[in-house]
């Protein structure tokens, strides 16, 4: 797979156009009151009773419905992030070079996250490990189809000797976004930038052939040259 390209950024200026920023309506009254507790709280700071009453429903219904915090905040998370997957899902499996298509989405990834106010207020204040494992269970979650497919197409004989797996790359993906969407407002650019350099060498790298087969298969193609010519002669 070859490193994204200067055309990268104008995948999402095609047909798709580009997501949409922010926060988009949720229709369930519950999610929205959860929204709000938490772009007043952070994550780690909101309670189940808290959201019930912000909902104006019973605690027993909430409990009931999800069970605890954590189920109620990962279809929080799995609901909001719909229209930016339908986005993202039109991408990955549009034109353009792999590589592009997947800095494209990661790019519009971590500036989304840093316009949804629940979520920028809960990265900007500090998630708990606890609240970490439950936005990367969610992002797992998520990660089916068409960005599962191509997250499993850089998983080569090499990451699988090392014991590297699918649910560790989503992982280690997900803690970057973390990061980066955890400091500074970014512009599109700078964020590609910040990208290309730290992020994509490691997933490219994944379907690099290793220099020394590289050079084995190049010697064994000049070999089969000699051998036509000679025959030829």
């Amino acid at each position: 797979m070859s490193p994204p390209s200067d055309n990268s950024r104008s995948i999402e200026t095609g047909a798709f156009g580009r997501p949409a920023m922010g926060a988009q309506p949720i229709a369930d009254p519950v999610l929205n009151a959860a929204a709000s507790c938490i772009r007043r709280k952070g994550i780690d700071n909101v309670s189940l009773e808290e959201v019930a009453a912000e909902a104006g429903v019973s605690r027993t219904t909430l409990y009931r419905r999800f069970g605890n915090r954590e189920s109620l905040f990962t279809a929080l998370l799995m609901e909001g992030a719909k229209p930016f997957r339908e986005w993202s899902h039109k991408i990955l499996i549009g034109p353009g070079s792999v590589a592009d298509r997947l800095e494209t989405v990661l790019a519009h990834a971590i500036l989304e996250m840093q316009h949804v106010g629940w979520l920028d207020r809960s990265l900007h204040s500090g998630m708990s490990p606890a609240s970490a494992r439950l936005f990367r269970a969610a992002q797992a979650d998520g990660s089916t189809g068409s960005i599962a497919s191509v997250l499993a197409s850089l998983i080569d004989e090499r990451a699988t000797a090392a014991g590297v797996t699918l649910d560790d790359l989503t992982g280690w993906i997900t803690d970057q976004m973390i990061v980066l969407a955890s400091g500074e407002m970014w512009d599109e650019e700078r964020l590609r930038s910040r990208l290309r350099y730290f992020v994509m060498p490691v997933l490219t790298a994944a379907c690099e052939p290793p220099v020394a087969a590289m050079h084995e298969r190049l010697d064994a193609i000049e070999r089969k040259i000699d051998i036509l010519m000679e025959k030829g002669a």
